[in-house]
């Protein structure tokens, strides 16, 4: 015979069982109330963007309508397969590009040093007076451009290598210094406002060494002025044709 020993719970385990019963159906509470609300929520979101999606699939519909009329399906084919083609030139491209913006990067860093010199040259270069010579520079073209013809600037050309020559000559530093002389001693001349030499004087000042040395250079300048040109030079055919 056997004998079977049922064991009763005590009220405080009845308790404790019935709490945790109760605190588990709290948590299924508050879950499901969790996902009504998330479901009422995107239910909301569908009610108001369904007008919009509407009004696209509505536009799209229409454009796609209006495109088909010039673009097939065959040509949109081709084109993703000509896009897929040049899916290679299009990474080159954009590396490429990419280099660029680096680029300019350092080009913008650049820039505004280079500007800051480049302002202080050009102030420096105003403050020496270079763009008031350049203004003047272009009214003295002007003149020349109004003064002369096109026949005296073809004559200019073909004289420019004598015309060279005699400045070469001219700014010897003899020659030079005997001008610088000269002026100096007109400029003298012209401040005392002394009278007129007399016949004696002028013949007293002819034993002087630098006189006689500068009247001989006077005759010589005098009797290459009197020269007579070169034949078929154009000074000579003037002269002929003025006899």
């Amino acid at each position: 015979m056997t004998v079977h020993h049922t064991t009763q719970e005590t009220p405080q385990q009845l308790n404790d069982r019935l709490d945790h019963l109760s605190a588990q159906l709290d948590m299924i509470t508050n879950e499901l109330t969790v996902q009504r609300q998330s479901r009422e929520k995107w239910s909301e979101l569908a009610e108001t963007l369904q007008p919009v999606a509407t009004g696209a699939m509505d536009m799209a519909t229409a454009e796609l309508t209006e495109l088909s009329e010039d673009v097939t399906l065959g040509d949109a084919t081709e084109f993703l397969r000509t896009l897929a083609r040049s899916l290679p030139q299009l990474n080159a491209l954009m590396s490429q590009l990419d280099s660029m913006s680096q680029l300019v990067e350092v080009l913008s860093s650049l820039s505004g040093p280079a500007m800051e010199r480049a302002t202080d040259a050009l102030a420096t270069a105003e403050a020496k007076g270079y763009f008031a010579f350049a203004r003047q520079g272009g009214v003295i073209a002007d003149h020349v451009v109004t003064e002369f013809s096109e026949d005296d600037v073809a004559a200019l050309g073909n004289n420019v290598v004598t015309i060279l020559n005699a400045v070469k000559e001219m700014t010897q530093p003899e020659v030079m210094a005997m001008v610088q002389r000269t002026a100096v001693t007109m400029q003298a001349g012209e401040a005392t406002h002394t009278d007129p030499p007399s016949v004696f004087a002028l013949v007293k000042s002819m034993r002087q060494p630098q006189t006689r040395r500068g009247l001989a250079r006077v005759v010589a300048m005098l009797n290459t002025v009197g020269e007579e040109p070169a034949p078929g030079t154009k000074n000579q055919q003037k002269i002929d044709n003025r006899s």
